[in-house]
């Protein structure tokens, strides 16, 4: 689970970067952001909750808020539709 302010690692921060916010049916994330840079050139990074705009919701497979019907958030994972012709 990831909280607000909570602190995450220079990995996280430079490849996973965001993450569906738990116990939110898909509305919010949390963004790694950099909290300080260090007089001996380390950096401090947290997790900063971030809320989708109306009529969309955190789409996991993308990585981005998406429109609510594109993907299904079930158990707080988004599946994206999968979309076939025939």
């Amino acid at each position: 689970m990831y909280y607000n302010s909570a602190i995450c690692s220079k990995y996280e921060h430079d490849v996973i970067r965001l993450r569906l916010m738990q116990g939110t049916n898909c509305t919010s994330f949390c963004h790694c952001a950099t909290l300080a840079t260090h007089a001996d050139e380390t950096v401090t990074y947290y997790w900063a909750r971030q809320n989708c705009g109306p009529g969309t919701q955190f789409d996991s497979s993308i990585g981005v808020s998406n429109h609510i019907g594109a993907f299904v958030c079930e158990g707080n994972i988004a599946l994206a539709y999968l979309i076939t012709t025939t």
